[in-house]
């Protein structure tokens, strides 16, 4: 970084994507508050950057132009060869990977959660680490206005034998009624919702 009075510059000429980027300031690990962040695989909060394709402002010379029709000798009837089907697909995008139901906990309990990030929004999100709870965890993050609301939903997951045990006969002789295959969650399981605090 370059210094320019008080401030330090830097330009780099990146491509588009999402970057993450931090400070250190005196050996410590710094982010800027007033920008947008987000959590590393590690738990560490870096600030984050997305870089977007040039767009010309002069829209109007876009609609004149006119491309030139594809050369017939570009169409073919060709299989796709053993390599297009070896290839793995193509990785998720990292920023959804650091959502907010994977965070782990912070130290100081009264701490704020970062602002989430447009692309994470309206999005369902699976727990990846075991539940302490023996639960099903799914969260996802909505916005009102400028109030960010993430809902929590728990599921327990039953085991088969437990949901067996239920068909056996009663003392009375007759069966419990066991879950139907078409009913989405049996009775006695109940789904409970916690929203996180709103956020400014």
């Amino acid at each position: 970084m370059q210094r320019s009075g008080r401030d330090f510059n830097i330009v780099k000429l990146l491509p588009p994507g999402v970057y993450q980027y931090k400070f250190i300031v005196d050996g410590d690990w710094k982010y800027a508050a007033d920008q947008q962040a987000m959590y590393d695989e590690m738990g560490n909060v870096n600030n984050v950057l997305e870089v977007q394709e040039n767009v010309p402002e002069n829209l109007d010379s876009l609609h004149s132009f006119e491309p030139p029709p594809s050369p017939t000798s570009s169409y073919n009837q060709a299989l796709p060869s053993q390599e297009d089907w070896a290839k793995e697909p193509p990785g998720m995008p990292p920023h959804l990977q650091l959502t907010l139901l994977n965070v782990p906990p912070a130290l100081d309990a009264t701490a704020a959660l970062p602002r989430p990030q447009h692309v994470v929004l309206n999005h369902l999100y699976c727990q990846r680490a075991p539940s302490t709870v023996n639960a099903l965890v799914v969260g996802t993050t909505t916005r009102y206005k400028s109030k960010y609301v993430t809902t929590v939903m728990y599921k327990p997951q039953r085991r088969r034998a437990d949901l067996l045990s239920q068909g056996s006969p009663s003392h009375s002789g007759r069966s419990s009624p066991s879950p139907s295959r078409h009913d989405p969650v049996p009775q006695n399981v109940r789904m409970s919702m916690a929203p996180t605090s709103l956020q400014n």
